[in-house]
C-alpha cells in the first residue's frame, strides 16, 4: 500500500469527482514523482485516462541559467490542446529548491510568464484542478526554513486527508457571520487590537472540493490541504494594530515579528524584526492602492498544525492580508503590493459575538 493512496483517492474521488472515461492531466517535478504515480494509478482505477507531464528540475534551472528570456516560458499548441481536452488536472508543485528563484530573478519571471494565460484557459475550459501542498514539502525547503522534514510531511498528509464536507460543516457558522454587516475586531495579548467593517459581501470556504458552482464563478483550482473561510471587508475601514505571531516565508527566508498599523482605513506603518527590507522594497516599487485592507481568512482544518507553511488553514487561526485582493471573490483592489500573515491564539468577534476564542473556533 502506497503512503499516498489515501491522499490520491481523496483528490480523485472527493476533490475532483473524476468519472469513468474522463481525461486527467497529472503534472509533477522530480520530487513529486512518487505522489504522481499513485495519482495516475487512482485515475486509472476510477476508469479515467491519465496523462503525466514531467518537469525535470536540473534541466529547468539549466534552461533558466543558459538560455535567453525569449526561449523561456513558452507553451506549445500541443499542451493547450491537451488542456482543452482534459476534464481534471492534478499539480504537484515545484521546484523543490526555491532559493534558486532569488538567484535567477527576472529570468525566473520569464520562465513563468505563461501562468496568467494558463489559468485563464483553465477557467474557460472548466478544468477541475487540484494543487497538492505536499509538493512544497521538500528537503531543500525544510532546510531553508529549519523544519523537521518528516514531521512536516506527516502533518501535511494528515491535513490533506480531511474530508471537505467536514471543513464545510466547521465553516458554516463562520461564513454566516462573516457574510453579515458588522464590526469585526481582532485582539491578542501581544498587543493586537484591530477592527474593520464587514459590509455583507459573500463569504467563501476553501473546502478542497471543486463543484459546478465553483466552476460557474471561475473557482476551478482547489488547494489540498484545504480549510479556510474568507471574506473581503470594506477595504477602507481598517483601524488599529496587528502583531503577527507567525513569520512570513519568503523564498527560503523568514520575515519575523511583522507589525502593521492602520489609521483612517489605510495602513500607515509596518515593521519587522528580521528581513523588513524585503517588504520595504516591494512597497516602494508597488503601484496602485497598496495601503488598503485586502481580505481576512479564518482557519478551519482540524488536522493542520502551525509552525510550517500552512498556518492559514490551522483551525482557529486568523490571516489578514493587505493590498491586492482582486483574485479573491468580492475583491477589486489591484496593486503590485501584497502582505499577509497569520495570528494564532487570537480572539475574533463580530459586534461583540466571538467566532474565535483565544485561538479556538467558537462553538
Amino acid at each position: 500500500m502506497s503512503e499516498y493512496e489515501a491522499l490520491a483517492k481523496n483528490v480523485i474521488r472527493r476533490t475532483l469527482h473524476i468519472q469513468p472515461k474522463e481525461n486527467v492531466i497529472v503534472e509533477t517535478w522530480n520530487h513529486g514523482l512518487p505522489i504522481a504515480t499513485e495519482i495516475v494509478y487512482q485515475v486509472r482505477a476510477a476508469g479515467a485516462r491519465p496523462l503525466l507531464f514531467f518537469e525535470d528540475e536540473d534541466t529547468y534551472w539549466k534552461s533558466i541559467s543558459t538560455l535567453p528570456e525569449s526561449k523561456l516560458g513558452q507553451v506549445g499548441s500541443h499542451e493547450w490542446k491537451a488542456m482543452a481536452e482534459a476534464d481534471g488536472y492534478v499539480f504537484i508543485p515545484g521546484p523543490s529548491d526555491i532559493t534558486k528563484i532569488r538567484e535567477t530573478g527576472k529570468k525566473y519571471s520569464a520562465a513563468t510568464a505563461y501562468n496568467d494565460e494558463w489559468y485563464r484557459r483553465a477557467k474557460r475550459n472548466r478544468l477541475r484542478g487540484a494543487r497538492l501542498g505536499l509538493g512544497y514539502v521538500t528537503e531543500p525547503r525544510a532546510r531553508s526554513y529549519g523544519f523537521d522534514l518528516p514531521e512536516w510531511r506527516a502533518m501535511v498528509l494528515e491535513a490533506s486527508s480531511v474530508d471537505g464536507q467536514q471543513i464545510v460543516r466547521a465553516g458554516r457558522k463562520v461564513t454566516r457571520a462573516l457574510a453579515k454587516k458588522g464590526r469585526l475586531e481582532i485582539t491578542h495579548p501581544n498587543g493586537t487590537r484591530f477592527s474593520c467593517d464587514l459590509v455583507g459581501k459573500p463569504a467563501g470556504i476553501e473546502d478542497g472540493i471543486v463543484t459546478k458552482e465553483d466552476l460557474d464563478v471561475g473557482e476551478n483550482m482547489a488547494n489540498i490541504p484545504a480549510g479556510e473561510a474568507f471574506v473581503v471587508p470594506d477595504e477602507k475601514s481598517g483601524d488599529g494594530t496587528i502583531v503577527f505571531d507567525r513569520p512570513i516565508a519568503w523564498l527560503g527566508r523568514w520575515i519575523r515579528d511583522v507589525r502593521v498599523a492602520f489609521d483612517g482605513g489605510r495602513m500607515v506603518k509596518f515593521s519587522a524584526s528580521e528581513n523588513e527590507d524585503l517588504i520595504r522594497s516591494e512597497w516602494e516599487e508597488a503601484k496602485g492602492p497598496k495601503d488598503l485592507l485586502g481580505y481576512l481568512d479564518i482557519g478551519l482544518n482540524p488536522k493542520a498544525r502551525s509552525g510550517f507553511l500552512q498556518d492559514a488553514i490551522v483551525a482557529g487561526s486568523v490571516y489578514v492580508a493587505v493590498g491586492a485582493n482582486d483574485e479573491v471573490p468580492g475583491g477589486k483592489n489591484k496593486t503590485d503590493f501584497y502582505l499577509g500573515a497569520s495570528l494564532t491564539g487570537a480572539t475574533v468577534t463580530i459586534d461583540g459575538r466571538p467566532i474565535i476564542r483565544k485561538g479556538a473556533l467558537a462553538a
